[in-house]
């Protein structure tokens, strides 16, 4: 591990006293308290023995475009969201490492919202299905404490609906910038039934040119909640969003070569193919909590989901004539389904909460040839067609005891099995039956001590135990390009320690510092990428690193926010793959592609009583990125400066804003994310050049 990158870090973390001493003349404030849904009972930050990031609706949309979380969850340390500015392909998320593999979608993280999965239950998720402008905050958990949520829990991104207003209101947001982009709102919200009945619907579209050439993309979204409130102490809440984004446009990596060029251009193969992805998302649940006697309550969830995607890629002609090949085109259906249900006994020191969680997912993957005759791009000839089916089973339980006024201990215990099923309907002569099964099973137990020096400290200690399946995706390609499922694809098993110290600042301030150390048995890693088509072996692997941020107000007008991460990520054993027919070495100590060893955020903003003005300017850096397994290449290290200027001002029973940001101001050219190990060396996502939002903002109540 390289102890000089930590320098700057563990000077952090002595910031907090001499800036505690010069502002003493103010108490510190208690933060607002942080829902953490792995633990038994909600608590503020400051209390939780675990590193948590808040994020509210505020700094999710307000002079943000709102496209995507990755305009607002680099305020959070330890967590990667990277905008490969590829809607065809999501963002990439990382928590601590975990989910940098991923090609396309999330894989590793476990994602929510309002208690609802957004994850399924072989671990693969999509973030676009969210509207961040119907949000009222994320919360984001890391380290052991996470494990606790089952099969692919690296980290938790849990966000939550806005709640709906007292009286009717009507609102409307526009927002335009670079590249032809644009993306108007418009929402209601309100109460009903004497404030029984609570509701909110948003409607949206986005469309862009893109950044980089065939890359123009359209988004239609919905986001519904609405909110019984039975009795005094029965409620019943319902979510619904939906996700419409027809042809989305996939520029395709660039090679070394062509990113040096012009980072704008197109690989020359996207072209040729009209590579392309449409989907259709939908999901719906219903929530039903009842606070019972003595302090107990009880929870049930249940949820559906429907997914539909369509994808051309690049794979040529040439390489798709073997009769195993499974063509170019992917149409995948996939339904969800599952429920949940917690009781939680509230006792004069603590609270012990017990649970089940069932899932299941039935998908039908088809593949197709891209070409009929001579012309490319094109629905061709069936060469694939299954059925697949995950269920997974949980048990779980946890609870938190004040062993004394200044002792806590928080401890969770779950039991998961996952079952994966694929009948092959496609075969052929020379294309055998490719059917098959596979079943994983771990018990995850997690335990967390917490000290308080005094009211406005804290430091704890945490273990935990977790593993991970491969998702359907990961298993559906072998390393070798031969038939059938990668069965022998084996589910990670991982153990974290982590420290941490926690600091409450005058004026509602915040200060953290997390250490941890997580150790990997058969972690997965990517094999080989190409042609959109990406498989994935085992290995053993290393993450140590440290966190720290910093909340503060500055008089009465100024706050500083900083976010700062060291990740020395590395694989631990020496390994090996087949791909092409070649094996391909790895040594032990090489970097795990897809991580940067140091990521850092901070904001200066001023900020006038609102209504009025505001501003900020924000520093990111990023640093290197090794590409592939062999790290015979990385995406270089980087630093963007953006601005921000904004508006409010109320009028009658409404209020108007308008805002404007440049990003990139200094008009770096860089590698916003990798595509890690892909087969023909496309490894670069170039991030744009000096870009500019506008927007405005409408509220009123008739």
């Amino acid at each position: 591990m390289h102890y000089r990158s930590l320098r700057p870090l563990l000077a952090l973390g002595l910031l907090p006293l001499p800036l505690s001493a010069a502002l003493a003349e103010d108490a510190p404030t208690p933060l607002p308290p942080v829902v953490v849904s792995g633990m038994p009972s909600p608590r503020p930050e400051l209390e939780a023995p675990a590193a948590i990031g808040r994020v509210d609706a505020e700094d999710l949309e307000w002079t943000q475009p709102g496209i995507g979380l990755s305009e607002s969850l680099v305020r959070v340390p330890g967590l990667t969201v990277r905008n490969r500015q590829n809607y065809a392909q999501d963002l990439q998320i990382q928590s601590r490492g975990f989910g940098a593999r991923s090609s396309f979608g999330v894989r590793g993280i476990q994602l929510r919202l309002d208690g609802i999965p957004l994850t399924a239950p072989d671990g693969q998720g999509q973030p676009s299905s969210l509207s961040v402008t119907s949000l009222d905050h994320v919360e984001v958990l890391r380290g052991p404490l996470a494990y606790p949520y089952g099969n692919a829990s690296g980290g938790v991104i849990a966000a939550f609906s806005a709640p709906p207003p007292a009286e009717l209101t009507f609102g409307s947001r526009v927002v335009m910038g670079s590249d032809d982009t644009w993306r108007a709102s418009a929402s209601a919200a309100g109460q009903a039934l004497d404030g029984k009945l609570g509701y909110r619907v948003e409607g949206l579209r986005f469309m862009t040119d893109g950044y980089r050439e065939h890359s123009a993309a359209r988004r239609d979204q919905v986001a519904a909640t609405a909110s019984w409130q039975i009795d005094e102490t029965k409620r019943l809440g319902l979510v619904f969003n939906s996700l419409s984004q027809p042809d989305a446009q996939d520029p395709l990596g660039l090679s070394r070569a062509q990113y040096a060029a012009n980072p704008r251009q197109v690989d020359p193969g996207a072209n040729t193919f009209n590579t392309r992805k449409s989907l259709n998302d939908r999901i719906g649940g219903l929530r039903y909590e009842q606070q019972l006697a003595n302090g107990d309550s009880l929870e049930l969830v249940t949820y559906a989901s429907a997914r539909a995607v369509r994808q051309f890629q690049s794979i040529p002609v040439g390489a798709q004539n073997p009769p195993k090949q499974p063509g170019g085109v992917i149409d995948l259906e996939r339904e969800g389904y599952g429920s949940d249900g917690r009781y939680n006994w509230k006792l004069s020191r603590g609270t012990i909460s017990a649970g089940l969680q069932w899932q299941a997912l039935n998908e039908n993957r088809k593949g197709y040839e891209n070409f009929v005759g001579a012309t490319t791009g094109v629905l061709g000839a069936l060469r694939r067609d299954e059925d697949n089916q995950v269920d997974s089973f949980d048990q779980f339980l946890s609870a938190d005891w004040a062993l004394s006024e200044r002792w806590t201990v928080l401890g969770a215990l779950r039991r998961s099995e996952v079952d994966f099923e694929s009948e092959d309907h496609y075969i052929t002569g020379a294309n055998p039956n490719d059917s098959g099964d596979k079943r994983y099973s771990a018990t995850t137990p997690a335990l967390a001590l917490r000290y308080a020096w005094n009211p406005a400290s804290s430091v704890y200690g945490s273990w935990g135990r977790g593993f991970e399946t491969p998702t359907f995706n990961e298993l559906s390609y072998k390393p070798d390009g031969s038939s059938g499922l990668n069965l022998d694809l084996r589910a990670s098993r991982s153990q974290t320690f982590e420290l941490g110290w926690k600091r409450a600042l005058p004026r509602g301030g915040l200060f953290t510092l997390a250490l941890f150390d997580t150790s990997a048995e058969d972690d997965i890693v990517p094999a080989v990428n190409s042609g959109g088509r990406a498989s994935f072996q085992n290995a053993d692997t290393q993450r140590r690193g440290v966190e720290a941020g910093l909340t503060l107000r500055i008089g009465g007008d100024w706050s500083l926010q900083l976010a700062a991460d060291y990740i020395d990520a590395e694989f631990d054993k020496d390994f090996s793959y087949v791909a092409g027919g070649a094996t391909i070495p790895v040594n032990k100590g090489n970097r795990i592609p897809g991580i940067g060893r140091n990521n850092a955020w901070a904001e200066l903003a001023w900020r006038r009583a609102l209504p009025g003005w505001s501003a900020a300017v924000d520093l990111r850096h990023s640093g290197s990125v090794a590409v592939n397994d062999l790290n015979s290449d990385e995406a270089e290290s980087y630093r963007v400066l953006n601005a921000r200027l904004a508006w409010l001002r109320p009028y009658g029973r409404g209020s108007f804003g308008a805002f404007v940001r440049v990003d990139n101001l200094l008009d770096k050219t860089y590698a916003g994310s990798v595509i890690v190990n892909e087969g023909n060396s496309r490894f670069f996502e170039p991030a744009p050049d000096r870009s500019w939002f506008a927007g405005v903002e409408m509220n009123f109540t008739p």
